[in-house]
């Protein structure tokens, strides 16, 4: 039940986007992932920003995996993954990624 005081008072719509930083819209059908130990996968990345990806792969992932993402010739980085919805997953960097590859990524797209 709502209080008096707020009863009639505007509300603004729910932000569809609440990323700090922006994601880049890419795609570079030459990444790959990596689990501990186990085969490179295939990959194709949509997404990029400094913090994360989003990326579409022939796997079934789980939230919390810790996987490797290589993306062309670039040094591998250290991801977790936090969602997966049918054939696409998203993925959180261990560390930010640099901004050089971030630039490059971007621009190569």
């Amino acid at each position: 039940m709502a209080l008096k005081s707020t009863r009639y008072r505007k509300v603004e719509p729910a932000a569809l986007n609440r990323r700090a930083t922006p994601r880049h819209e890419v795609y570079v059908s030459s990444a790959s992932l990596k689990r501990n130990g186990n085969m490179s996968i295939a990959a194709t990345l949509l997404d990029i920003s400094i913090y994360g990806c989003k990326f579409e792969a022939d796997a079934v992932f789980k939230e919390g995996e810790k996987v490797t993402v290589t993306v062309d010739r670039h040094e591998p980085v250290k991801a977790t993954l936090v969602w997966q919805k049918t054939k696409q997953a998203g993925c959180r960097f261990a560390n930010a990624l640099d901004t050089e590859m971030l630039r490059t990524l971007t621009l190569a797209s």
